[in-house]
């Protein structure tokens, strides 16, 4: 038996689709409000005899793991693999044993640290006082500052990094993150003296962050952004998708709004 079809027979896809979208006994089958697009009347089924699902409206269906890689927006590989681990199926070919994947898989992992300190020195700390009072004066709420990912990037050449070369991560990955840039003297921290918005792809990887200036007399850029990275593509990543992603294939429309703060202050009043 390949790994597919493994991976397949251990699975039902109505518990699968079920997580996702309100299913209803049917006769034989289930049905619901299709989470591909708008509609008021339910068109979506799922055949638990044939583990398929089919949608009427849209005409989109397939197997389980069509399902997962057309409600997640990821691609086969990598719908098989999370698929994989929810069945407990080791896969003979992961898509992890690739020099490039291991890349994405340590800037993820260097990505997500940073964002922890970010939001430490926030949340926790004196130095993030003055960027707490600043987001809590523009009405964001504790709860949102831990569900975006909110922190604060220490006004120094270094903090971060020395942080990061405790927990063992060398300067090649910091640079490659876009974490650090390169000067006369050597790698500094990019972000200093920040709040922080953390930029996740809609898997909720952290690909990289958005810093915005508390200090308005500092010549600088009002907002700075990662530098192109193996995971991070400005054109690629829509701010708070991650977090939205739910309601907006339910809704079958998306509003986009201009920056992070008005993202994040919609979503509060529950638009």
């Amino acid at each position: 038996m390949s790994d597919v079809d493994e991976v397949k027979s251990r699975l039902n896809i109505v518990d699968i689709a079920g997580e996702r979208v309100t299913l209803k006994k049917a006769g034989r089958n289930f049905k619901g409000l299709c989470p591909f697009h708008k509609e008021k009347t339910p068109s979506f089924m799922v055949s638990p005899e044939r583990q398929t699902f089919h949608c009427f409206g849209c005409g989109k269906g397939g197997s389980v793991i069509d399902f997962v890689m057309e409600y997640e927006h990821i691609d086969f590989l990598e719908a098989l693999e999370q698929l994989a681990g929810r069945a407990g199926v080791t896969l003979t070919k992961r898509i992890g044993d690739s020099p490039e994947q291991k890349l994405k898989e340590k800037l993820y992992e260097v990505n997500a640290l940073s964002g922890e300190f970010y939001q430490y020195m926030l949340t926790s700390h004196r130095l993030g006082e003055k960027a707490l009072s600043y987001l809590k004066n523009r009405g964001i709420s504790g709860k949102s500052i831990k569900t975006f990912g909110l922190g604060y990037s220490p006004n120094s050449w270094d903090a971060l990094s020395l942080f990061l070369k405790k927990k063992k991560f060398d300067e090649r990955i910091l640079a490659t993150a876009g974490l650090t840039v390169q000067g006369n003297r050597g790698f500094y921290d990019r972000f200093r003296g920040r709040v922080m918005f953390t930029l996740r792809d809609h898997r909720g990887n952290v690909v990289g962050f958005s810093g915005r200036v508390l200090d308005p007399t500092i010549k600088e850029a009002k907002y700075i952004n990662t530098s192109e990275t193996p995971v991070y593509s400005k054109s690629n990543v829509l701010y708070g998708l991650d977090v939205t992603k739910s309601a907006i294939a339910k809704a079958g429309e998306a509003i986009v709004m201009e920056g992070e703060l008005d993202l994040i202050s919609s979503f509060q009043e529950g638009v």
